[in-house]
């Protein structure tokens, strides 16, 4: 998941919404490699040379094939945009057997940075030494990074060789050891330290790969807990978190565990104002061998916690006759009480236009790993292979993708030769938990994804000094969103409305959202009375007319001069409006909620609306002047 040395997602919770936290997750930048040979891979490993310019505990290692190609390496897709023409200089450490060319790019679209070969050669042999390219070649954003560790031609090898590198970040200054702008990654951890016992005692933690990629836990590292039987009830580690965590807002700590055996498992919170709590998980241990959501309940605390301990297997007194594994992933704070469940992950592809012959199968193929492999050629993995169950020539799977940003495309038969054919080549998707994604044969982007558009109405909260149109912002933070609405601002559209587009929606997902004013939950609405609006999604645009806060301006039939008369107010089964004022030409019948129920242009001064088919409850009549002004009135359907 897109993290550098650590992220911590500064984000609150109200009434019940579940908003994370991450304290640490273990993973790094997925890198993806290619014409690596037979036996080639790339994972993160503990620094098997922890000397001179580079002690750091983690690395990454690439097995480069005898038999793989001169340009054996590996791409990443960035989460974070590289801003080329303020830091020109890439920085990376390498450690390699033997002396040859390194090559460093970036990619995309029409403009390619080609071959960049760094400043100095490689010197030095099974030692730390760090290389620096200088990247002026091209100009603006990149997100595509690609590092070609070992680039002789002809190869020249007659087993396979290992080698490390670490520590990619970039700036603008050529001088080996100059301080990072933006790290691109270091494959670091919070720091580790072991509780344990004596010199009997011989645990250890280490990263590797997950060894279990299935139900709630398809990442791709994982922390492994070699707990030795000689071990202490508590054993487990501390961390000084390089941000304290929040517990003001987010009152639920998750674990996800793997264990051999049922035994307690407790977490500590050390150094607040408020007090060290340790606790057992409110979740007991029901499985052994599958990965579980344990979670600690810490709603009598506020504040921030700079130290946290674990401690997965408490079992006192400890009766271990042999060592055992346990493994540790995604150590995150939210305001959720329940154990997570698996996330449901769907791509469907519109192929009524592709062309496709008869029994002709369909894959797909990308940067998935898993399961679903790293680009794994079309026909050669079941696993990839979309079907149509409905026959309305839409192709289906149902994936299991760690977090991160992805590059994908789809095939018509086996092979490379039937790649869907879209401008810019391959599709990219940023993977954050479920999605549900219909893209269509040839065409760039996401098709048919339902949207909404919330459209704000601010102007009772401006006319009682609530809300500084000039100063003040409006978001809105949601399910959609992981309700962060920090990168969702509505724009100002003028006369105190406010709008917004939500995209790529799933038709029939009942959403919950709120608006806030300058980003605060202090400030946040209460609609009704409520916690959360909500909204059935449908197909299409799905546009919401709203008040905030559901506090519209009053309008006082005496102030409008008896232009706008409606009746009766409740109202059964007809609703009359009579308007002699020719500068209202539309209105629009909006629930409390926000749904447009009835838009209606005016063709003549009185109007008459079919009210039986409403429920009962509060609406809103907004009347619309030639000039785009709105004003307000309610009525009560009885």
């Amino acid at each position: 998941m897109r993290k550098f040395t650590l992220i911590i997602m500064m984000v609150f919770t109200f009434s019940g919404l579940t908003i994370a936290q991450t304290i640490e997750d273990f993973e790094s930048l997925k890198m993806n490699l290619f014409s690596g040979g037979a036996n080639g891979s790339i994972t993160v490993v503990p620094n098997p040379d922890p000397t001179g310019i580079n002690t750091s505990a983690y690395v990454s290692k690439m097995v480069r094939g005898f038999d793989g190609d001169p340009w054996a390496g590996w791409y990443a897709t960035l989460p974070t945009p590289i801003d080329v023409t303020a830091n020109r200089y890439v920085h990376v450490k390498v450690w390699k057997p033997r002396i040859s060319p390194v090559v460093f790019k970036y990619e995309k679209d029409g403009a390619n940075s080609g071959d960049v070969f760094p400043l100095q050669e490689q010197t030095l042999v099974n030692q730390w030494e760090e290389l620096v390219f200088d990247m002026s070649i091209v100009s603006g954003e990149y997100v595509k990074i690609v590092l070609i560790p070992d680039f002789l031609t002809p190869v020249g090898l007659t087993e396979d060789i290992t080698l490390y590198y670490d520590d990619l970040y970039v700036n603008n200054d050529p001088a080996v050891g100059s301080p990072a702008v933006q790290v691109m990654e270091d494959y670091e951890t919070i720091p580790l330290n072991y509780m344990g016992g004596g010199a009997e005692d011989l645990s250890f933690f280490t990263l590797l790969a997950n060894p279990d990629k299935s139900g709630i836990n398809i990442s791709d590292y994982v922390l492994k807990f070699h707990r030795d039987k000689d071990g202490v009830p508590w054993g487990g580690f501390w961390s000084a978190l390089p941000v304290p965590t929040d517990v003001t807002d987010n009152k639920y700590v998750h674990v996800k565990v793997w264990k051999p055996r049922i035994s307690p498992i407790r977490f500590k919170l050390e150094g607040g104002a408020a007090g060290t709590l340790e606790l057992p998980s409110s979740n007991a241990q029901t499985e052994t061998g599958v990965w579980e959501d344990f979670v600690f309940d810490y709603s009598e605390k506020t504040g921030t916690y700079p130290v946290i301990a674990f401690m997965p297997d408490f079992e006192d007194p400890l009766t271990l006759a042999e060592d055992i594994v346990i493994y540790i992933d995604d150590i995150r704070v939210n305001n959720d009480p329940n154990p997570m469940t698996p996330p449901e992950q769907i791509f469907n592809v519109d192929m009524s236009e592709a062309g496709l012959a008869e029994g002709q199968q369909v894959y797909i193929a990308g940067s998935f790993g898993g399961i679903h492999g790293t680009w794994s050629e079309p026909g050669t993995n079941p696993n990839n292979e979309m079907f149509d169950t409905d026959g309305d020539l839409t192709y289906t799977i149902s994936m299991a993708i760690p977090d991160g940003v992805i590059e994908f495309r789809f095939f018509k038969g086996a092979g490379w030769d039937g790649g869907d054919p879209v401008s810019g080549g391959n599709r990219m998707y940023d993977v954050s938990g479920s999605f549900n994604l219909t893209y269509k044969w040839g065409v760039e982007g996401i098709v048919a994804a339902p949207s909404i558009q919330f459209n704000l109405n601010m102007a009772y909260q401006i006319s009682i000094g609530a809300f500084d149109a000039e100063t003040d912002y409006v978001d809105v933070a949601g399910s959609f969103n992981e309700w962060n609405g920090d990168n969702h601002h509505l724009t100002a559209m003028g006369d105190g409305m406010y709008s917004i587009t939500i995209e790529n929606l799933v038709e029939g997902e009942t959403v919950e959202f709120k608006f806030r004013k300058n980003g605060s939950w202090d400030t946040s609405e209460f609609p009704g009375g409520g916690p959360n609006r909500t909204h059935l999604v449908a197909a299409g645009v799905n546009e919401l007319n709203l008040w905030y806060n559901n506090e519209a301006l009053g309008i006082d039939e005496d102030n409008l001069n008896g232009k706008i008369k409606m009746y009766p107010n409740p109202v059964n089964n007809e609703l009359t409006v009579k308007i002699t004022d020719e500068a209202v030409n539309r209105i629009i019948i909006t629930s409390m909620l926000g749904q447009v129920i009835e838009e209606i242009e005016l063709t003549s001064e009185t109007t008459t609306i079919n009210t039986s088919s409403l429920n009962n409850g509060m609406y809103f009549v907004t009347f619309i002047t030639k000039d785009g002004n709105q004003l307000i009135q309610k009525f009560m359907k009885k």
